[in-house]
């Protein structure tokens, strides 16, 4: 569409896979989980959501502003999407 603005996707972002051979979630089942996306100069972990699925691929829906209104969806690895965090102490 001409009038939205088209943003970088991250590096570690794969491409769709057939529609066919994805899942889809329903809106009552959406997943939370916890995204790593990998950009030039650094690494980021967001809060999102599984909208899809497929063969060791995971459609996210992210929010560049977690107090604004515009989300983001990317494909990604399932690697790098996760229900949690841990780190030893």
């Amino acid at each position: 569409m001409p009038d939205q603005p088209e943003y970088p996707a991250p590096l570690n972002s794969v491409g769709a896979p057939p529609p066919r051979q994805t899942e889809p979630l329903s809106t009552v089942s959406r997943v939370p989980v916890i995204a790593k996306l990998v950009w030039p100069k650094y690494l980021q972990y967001v809060p999102a959501m599984v909208t899809r699925t497929s063969e060791g691929k995971v459609l996210v829906q992210w929010w560049p502003n977690p107090f604004g209104s515009a989300t983001r969806m990317t494909w990604l690895k399932d690697t790098d999407v996760r229900a949690e965090l841990r780190y030893e102490r």
